[in-house]
């Protein structure tokens, strides 16, 4: 049984959250990246992103895959990875001096790829990271970003709060993925 909230219900898929993040730290040049992306799980043995056809579908950003409002309703297993991808167009008229892509938060273990450029990655689910990708965009095409992730959630020791795969009494389902605004 899902059950939905008033805010969830009226949740429009091509603007999600698309308020500032990071109040304190506003830009001219700013692009929320909520939304749409294309997600796929597979094995951990996996070291490189599906090919173009090979992507299990649609996942809404910045709900993780077990969420309902992320419309996959799937658990990450420890010995699975979650692969997102989406292309982006920066406008006309974007500072590109230096590009910064930040992500609110990921759960649990990532990396970051920029037009099949590794630009950075980050451990631990609860705060927000920054990477500098200006050296792996290319001027005035469509830039591809792929972001891969594993959470090993309580099959390991590190900081995963309350969150569990097998919920039930004061534990709760563990979630993976982002789930905060990139």
């Amino acid at each position: 049984m899902t059950l939905t909230t008033p805010w969830g219900a009226d949740l429009d898929p091509e603007s999600v959250l698309q308020e500032y993040p990071r109040p304190q730290l506003v830009r001219n040049s700013y692009l929320n990246l909520n939304g749409s992306w294309q997600y796929a799980i597979t094995s951990a043995r996996r070291d490189q992103a599906p090919a173009d056809g090979d992507w299990d579908g649609q996942i809404l950003v910045p709900f993780s895959p077990e969420a309902a409002l992320s419309g996959v309703h799937r658990q990450l297993q420890p010995q699975q990875l979650l692969w997102y991808r989406r292309t982006v167009r920066l406008p006309a008229g974007f500072v590109d001096d230096r590009v910064l892509l930040h992500f609110g938060a990921v759960d649990q273990s990532c990396t970051v790829t920029v037009n099949g450029t590794q630009v950075g990655g980050h451990d631990g689910g609860y705060l927000p990271f920054s990477l500098d990708v200006t050296d792996a965009l290319v001027p005035g095409a469509e830039q591809e970003i792929v972001v891969r992730v594993r959470d090993v959630s309580d099959t390991e020791y590190h900081s995963r709060g309350k969150q569990v795969l097998d919920r039930g009494g004061i534990w709760y389902t563990a979630q993976s993925g982002i789930w905060q605004t990139v």
